[in-house]
């Protein structure tokens, strides 16, 4: 059908001239106005002119050529892409394929750099320690193999295999694997970052979840039972009633010395803060009466082995999901009751009111359970580990654990 020119004399267009020019492949009807007749006239004769082109060029291409277009094309859309997002990654895979000749350095090599310049960064080294386990389970077998060798499917089909990780886990996983190859890119063991030929994956919203009351008071009892984990009692505070990300507090510049219990404040240096903004924490008496107590203990900050002390607390509970940040989490949703105000509160957790609002509020926690939070003294822990449910609960946890160490070790079949 032949574009219509035709004056339009109503709505706010009234005066203006409109073309249609039917309805496109979306359904959608096209009916752009302009600004006189001479204008839309001249946009019909492009139309046309631009017809007669690429109708001759579509009509010249053999039948099963053109077939393959229309798939390919709606493939492309389905995907969310354009041809000429396509286009460009393909471009700059091939420039990637054509680099200089690469340097051989085995997977185990590589992810070593990757592990010296995450800790050079000052990342935490729970964090490093961690991704760096992940990394080496990959190349579990082939850890003398070159890091170039590895395949963008043999990668797709190791992190498609693990059921256990949702669509969060596996993109945050991606996102691992994707920095280790642009170190090997940066340090010319390889010529392009395999993970840009993974299927991109939609990260879910955000599960928000914070530990229960009942969670902390067991961890931190866990900590107080003995004198070895009794030195992870400062970090831990720090978390739960601080507000300070582990990587904070558990941070080589970070210290004693920027920790004022006279005054309530812990000052978190731009060098130390992830957001490299200094920030001033006010303290809450519970925190104050916490830290005299790490004080007491000699913890040392940054804390020595915290990951190890830590994961002794959790296996001693019998607590085996490790909430992201949960402690400061639990601080942060809990501090909203005591401020009243998101801004207050975003003074001492260092990020936005959005992020606040997004992550805490969203609980809609009762006030009774967060003031509740800010009673879990060291007297109240104290007196916990001498009840019955502290003496019931480890007691269930060590009976479980034995179950599965005796049904690990007794052989199939």
């Amino acid at each position: 059908m032949e574009p219509k020119v035709r004056q339009v004399k109503s709505g706010n267009n009234e005066g203006k001239w409109e073309v249609d020019f039917g309805i496109d492949e979306t359904g959608t009807r096209r009916r752009p106005t302009f600004h006189n007749e001479d204008v839309a006239s001249a946009a019909v004769d492009t139309w046309k002119r631009e017809l007669k082109a690429y109708g001759e060029f579509w009509a010249l291409l053999p039948s099963l050529e053109r077939k393959t277009v229309a798939v390919i094309y709606q493939a492309i859309k389905a995907r969310g892409l354009t041809i000429t997002k396509v286009w460009e990654d393909y471009q700059r895979l091939s420039k990637d394929d054509k680099q200089m000749p690469i340097t051989n350095m085995h997977y185990e090599g590589a992810v070593a750099e990757w592990k010296r310049r995450k800790l050079a960064a000052g990342k935490s080294e729970r964090y490093v320690e961690e991704a760096t386990a992940l990394l080496l389970k990959f190349g579990e077998g082939r850890a003398r193999q070159n890091i170039h060798e590895f395949q963008p499917s043999e990668l797709d089909a190791w992190i498609d295999g693990n059921k256990a990780w949702g669509l969060s886990s596996k993109k945050t996983n991606m996102s691992l694997f994707s920095s280790l190859w642009e170190v090997a890119k940066a340090k010319g063991w390889a010529s392009y970052n395999i993970v840009d030929r993974l299927e991109p994956i939609t990260r879910p919203g955000p599960i928000v979840e914070i530990y229960s009351n009942e969670t902390t008071l067991n961890l931190m009892a866990a900590a107080l039972e003995n004198k070895l984990t009794q030195q992870v009692v400062a970090p831990l505070v720090l978390g739960l009633w601080g507000c300070m990300r582990p990587e904070e507090s558990e941070h080589e510049k970070f210290g004693w010395q920027f920790v004022d219990l006279k005054h309530a404040r812990v000052t978190v240096e731009p060098s130390v803060a992830k957001t490299g903004d200094q920030r001033v924490i006010r303290l809450q008496p519970v925190a104050v009466e916490w830290l005299k107590l790490a004080k007491e203990l000699k913890n040392p900050l940054p804390p020595v082995n915290a990951r190890r002390l830590v994961d002794a607390c959790c296996e001693r509970i019998g607590l085996e999901d490790w909430i992201r940040d949960g402690l400061r989490k639990c601080c942060a949703t809990h501090l909203r009751v005591i401020y009243r105000n998101d801004y207050d509160v975003v003074k001492d957790c260092g990020n936005s009111v959005r992020i606040l609002l997004k992550h805490y509020a969203a609980l809609n926690t009762p006030e009774a359970v967060s003031l509740e939070h800010w009673k879990i003294t060291p007297a109240k822990v104290r007196a916990h580990l001498k009840s019955d449910a502290w003496k019931k609960l480890t007691t269930a946890v060590a009976e479980r654990q034995a179950r599965l160490a005796s049904e690990s070790a007794t052989p199939a079949g």
